[in-house]
Parts: C-alpha cells; structure tokens; sequence
C-alpha cells in the first residue's frame, strides 16, 4: 500500500520507504473521488438475496496434511510468536501508557512509532487469530484475542471514550485540510475495526463489538462535520475504501441504523460511477485503494438487497479480470497500479503482482461464487492461492514478499518478522487463515466442493450431518511421462457419510485446466457424471456412506502473456512454473518437457507438483511450482520460437 497523495505529488516519503519495501521514489498522481453534499440513507429492501452458496461456519473444515496446512500453520505460529504488548505498542502510546523498553526492541517498520501508519497491523493479527482460534478450536488463541481487545477497550476509555486508534486524531484534520502529506488515516483505523468485528464474529466476544460502536461515534460526529462544512469528498480521503464493507458488516450484524447512516456516507465514489456507465475506472489508479471499495459495494448487496451494489461488483470484475486480461500468476498490477487492458508485456519487473491486491481480489470472487455458484470464480481462486498467496510466502519462515518480481531473473524479497511490517505482511497472515473457507459450501440441496485441499469437514448440525475427507494427488500416481504433450492426472478422493437417508447432490468443480471431464468412480464403480452449465460435476444419490474418486487429466500448457504473444508461462493445471535461472529461456520448437524425478511425498502426502526438465536454446533448464521458490533467481516467462 503506497502511500497515497492528497493530491500533492510526494517523493521524499517515498523515497525514505524505498529500504524497507523496494519502493522506489516517483512521481503519482492519484485522483480524488468526489461525492454530492446530499447524502441519502441507504434503503434496506424487505427481501434480501438469497445466494446460490453458502459458506461453511468456522471449525466445520480442518485441513489434512499437505501443503496448505504446513504454509497456514507457519502463520500461526508467526502470529503466536508476537505478544500483546507488541501488538499494543502503538496504541499504549497514543492513550499516553507507558511502553517500559528500548527504542529496538519495539516493533519498527511500518509499525514503528513515527510511522504514519502504525497500528495498522494490529487489526490485521486480530482477524486472524480470531479466525485460526474458532477454526482450531484454540482456547490459547482465543485467550491472545480476549487481550488485545480488552487493551484496546482500555486505550479507548483513556482516549476519551470513543478514539481507539493507534494514531493521532489530528491525523484527520491534517487530512481535511489537505495542504500536507498524510498517509492513509482511514486505512489505519479501518484495521483497528475491523480485526474488533472479527473479533465479534468469531469469538462472539461482545467488548469488541462494544469498542467499535463507540469508535462508529466519532465517525459520525466527523462526517456530520464535513457534510455540514461542505468538505463530503474528503469521506473519500486516507485510504477509505474498507469502511464501506466496515459498516455494511456493522450493520447487517447488529441492524443499528447508525451503521447504515455511516455507510450511505460512503456508499458511492467515482469509481462506483465509472463502473456504471461502462467506463474503465481502474487503468492507472491504484489497485489496492479500488478493490476495497468493491468489496464494500458487495457487502451493501448484501445486507440491503439493492442490485445496483451487485452490478457495481459484476462490472468490477468483468473491468478488472475479463477484459483486462492478466498475468499467468492472477496479478493485474505493476507499482500497485491497474495495467492497462492488454499490455502486460510492457510490465514486467519487480514490482509486479502486490500481495494484498491478491488476497482482496480472492475476497471478490468469494463474493461472486457465492452469489452464483459459477465454477470460474472458484478456478480464478484456484490459481491465485497457488500463484499468489503460497507463491508469495517464504516456505521456510512464512513471511511475504510484497510484489512478486515476475522479470527475466527475478529474486523475492522476504520480509522479516518485526522491522517491515508492510500491509502486505498484514494480508499475509489473513490470506493464510482463509482455506478453510474457501473447499466447501452447501446448496439448498447438497454440498459443493470448490477448492482441492487435503481436509475434512462435518458440516450441518447433529442427527443431520455431511462428513467429508478429502485427499489430493496431483500426480494421480503417474510418476513418469516421456512424450512432450503427454498427460498426467489430478486425483481427488472423497470420503462421504451422511446421517440424511434422502438423496442430496455432491458438486465437484471441473476444472478450467482439466483436459476432457473427470473420471468419476463410486465405491469403485465407474459413474457417468455430466458437467453442469456452472461447471461443476454433479452426483445425486443418498449419501450414507460412498467413496467418491474423480480423475482430472491435465498436461503442461503454455499460456501467453496479454500484449506480449512472444512470452508464454508454463503451468501444471493451476501451477505456474518457473524456471531456475537468471537468464530469459527461449523455448526450442515444440518444447520437451520431461520429469525431473519423481514426485515427491512430503509427510506421507503428495502434495508436491512436479519439477521438471525444459528444454530451451540455452540449454536444459530445470522448473519448479513457482510457489516453492524461496531465494532463487527464476523466470515465470519465456520466449518462443519466430515462425
């Protein structure tokens, strides 16, 4: 998240960020979205949508050994390893408490005390452990959250009763006024909120819900302010985006109108107008300040019913991803701002692909999934965890690299546990704590399994149960294969028992990347299972107990780069690879791709995809899933052959 201008051009600041996030100083200009000083409260409909899917509760899925449970569980870990007074420091120090230690031994980076944007990864940490404790059934972490919020509750009676954040309030003032550098006020105490109403959400701890009301106060007596003032776009200032979705989720939480209030207040930035009139509003603005918006605008659909929200996000998506294109990885962004519509190739360096753009775009497509049911959601989701959210994770320390470098010769840079801090740092961590979430949802009549991740799942309440053990090979046993363009398979195994003698329907999504449908056995019975217009095989059947196997085939594809035909990336179905060297390789004719060796079990699961031998004009150059890559020098794309 760089930081924002309001609107005066910065380069000191910038500059002075450079050693600890790899941004280099330049010239930005980011346009202010503007608002009429009339607001109108948002109208609730009587009938609010019911959505194709719904998302599973917490501590219904744990997941299986296997690669996605070892990269979540170098998060939590993380996550314990950081105290309550670290996560404090910056608030103990705005309600004038007393931080008893050394300057270096505080928290720094971003998170350090003369930092503009302190504190924000408090509200980060909060949400996510609030979600591995209720996923986990974690009292230990339950008990970290319990802290935090009770130190926040009381920095916020020592603030006067309503301020809970970690920086000052004059913060706000500086913002309106407009005439000096201010960076991200909003953003920062949206974090704050936010991590307290996850807090609620999942803990059901009632202080957290508490301490956010008091602090909505403040925000209405600011905004009733401004409007009064005439200075309603300054709303839009400091980064604001996430308060849409904070008072949507506010309200459709607790139905107190002060939340709704708060969000007509929010409700409706320039971006939102270019979206509706079939502009393109994202090209050259920053990435990570839209998406938020276009999250808020999801959750308003869904708490007040009014389409206009929903077209908002379907107009995001089909701007942001259908008609944009973009890289082999999911990433639409260089220097944290939208590529235009199908010039990639201009783009390539290292700083493309920001993390949290990954993690927010991942949160839209939850949002469309769950409204439609359409398989594309979930394969766009698919290729971004892969891509994105483990290929940007160390997997040896589990921190971040802020922008994954997709140039010729590319290097990651991680960072460290307590002197960055970045934002990307702060999505990491939640990023790492949303898998259960995304495997399964249930139907008004049956399951859906969306993600292949080892896990098992007992969804429903007792006396009417679906259990579920998934497993995974994504070698389907094939271990060798010596011709360019043979296959290989993707195997899923499902255990189900179901407590509910009436048939249900089982939906196992067809993968984009998937040659011909899956192969489908029942208690080892070959079963014809046709693939549904929303891209999903489907099974209906009673369920008391059943062995489900569905083979996918897949084989090495080349996906060319959007503005650049002459560069294509390599993938193994979802699974980008990149090949080990500095040096962009140019594919020879027709090129032979062979096994490196055999695949490889990790803990008694298969969860590795293959490495393998391309051969290049350079030479034989060995390739490895992108998100296996720690330290290494690599290249995500590669030339081909002149015709």
């Amino acid at each position: 998240m760089r930081p924002r201008l309001h609107p005066v051009v910065f380069l000191l600041t910038l500059a002075s960020l450079a050693t600890s996030s790899g941004l280099h100083a330049q010239e930005i200009q980011v346009s202010a979205a503007r608002k009429p000083e009339a607001v109108q409260t948002l109208h609730v409909s009587a009938t609010l949508p019911v959505p194709s899917l719904t998302s599973i509760r917490p501590g219904e899925v744990t997941l299986l050994p296997g690669l996605f449970r070892a990269r979540r569980e170098l998060t939590k870990a993380y996550l314990k390893r950081l105290t309550t007074d670290d996560i404090l420091q910056n608030y103990y120090l705005e309600a004038g408490i007393s931080v008893d230690k050394p300057y270096d031994q505080l928290m720094q980076g971003w998170e350090a005390p003369s930092s503009q944007l302190r504190g924000h990864f408090a509200g980060h940490w909060l949400s996510a452990v609030a979600h591995f404790a209720a996923t986990d059934h974690d009292p230990l972490m339950a008990e970290r959250a319990s802290e935090v919020v009770e130190g926040l509750k009381r920095c916020q009676a020592l603030n006067g009763g309503e301020w809970v954040g970690s920086i000052p309030r004059k913060y706000f003032r500086i913002l309106e006024d407009g005439k000096r550098f201010i960076w991200s006020p909003q953003y920062t105490l949206h974090k704050t909120m936010m991590g307290l109403f996850d807090d609620y959400v999942y803990l059901h701890d009632k202080d957290a819900l508490d301490v956010d009301s008091r602090s909505a106060d403040w925000f209405l007596s600011w905004t009733d302010r401004l409007l009064k003032e005439g200075k309603g776009n300054v709303i839009y200032s400091g980064e604001s985006g996430g308060m849409l979705e904070l008072w949507a989720e506010l309200y459709g939480a607790t139905k107190d109108p002060r939340y709704l209030t708060l969000a007509s207040r929010y409700d409706m930035p320039d971006m939102f107008r270019g979206l509706l009139e079939g502009r393109d509003p994202l090209s050259d603005d920053h990435a990570n300040a839209s998406i938020p918006w276009v999250q808020g605008a999801a959750k308003v659909y869904d708490v007040t019913g009014d389409p206009t929200y929903r077209k908002i996000v379907e107009d995001f998506w089909k701007d942001a991803v259908t008609d944009r294109g973009m890289f082999a990885t999911t990433g639409a962004n260089a220097g944290e701002f939208w590529i235009p519509p199908h010039q990639f190739g201009r783009f390539l360096s290292d700083r493309t692909q920001e993390h949290c753009t990954v993690y927010n775009m991942v949160r839209v497509a939850q949002d469309l999934f769950r409204w439609t049911g359409d398989a594309r959601y979930a394969d766009y989701i698919e290729r971004a965890l892969y891509n994105g959210i483990l290929a940007q994770q160390n997997p040896q320390t589990g921190m971040v690299t802020y922008f994954l470098p997709l140039e010729p010769g590319a290097q990651k840079k991680w960072s460290t546990e307590r002197h960055d801090f970045w934002c990307c740092l702060g999505t990491s961590v939640q990023a790492q704590a949303m898998y259960e979430g995304l495997i399964y949802y249930q139907a008004h009549d049956g399951v859906t399994v969306s993600q292949f991740i080892p896990s098992q799942a007992t969804l429903g309440v007792a006396g009417h149960q679906i259990r579920i053990i998934q497993k995974v090979d994504p070698s389907g046993g094939q271990t060798n294969f010596t011709n360019p363009g043979d296959t290989t398979r993707f195997d899923v195994d499902l255990d189900i028992s179901s407590d509910d003698a009436a048939p249900w329907t089982l939906r196992v999504r067809q993968p984009a990347w998937a040659i011909g449908p899956g192969v489908v056995t029942v208690d080892g019975k070959p079963l014809a299972a046709e693939v549904s217009k929303k891209g999903f095989l489907e099974i209906t059947r009673k369920w008391t107990s059943a062995q489900v196997k569905v083979s996918f085939s897949k084989r090495i594809t080349e996906e060319p780069l959007p503005g650049d035909p002459g560069r294509v990336a390599l993938l193994d179905g979802p699974v980008v690879l990149a090949a080990l060297t500095a040096n962009e390789p140019e594919l020879v004719a027709k090129g032979a791709i062979t096994p490196q060796y055999e695949h490889q079990y990790v803990d008694g699961s298969p969860w590795q995809s293959g490495h393998f031998l391309v051969q290049t004009r350079q030479g034989t150059v060995p390739c490895e899933p992108l998100f296996e890559i720690a330290d290494e020098h690599y290249c995500v794309y590669f030339t081909v052959p002149r015709q």
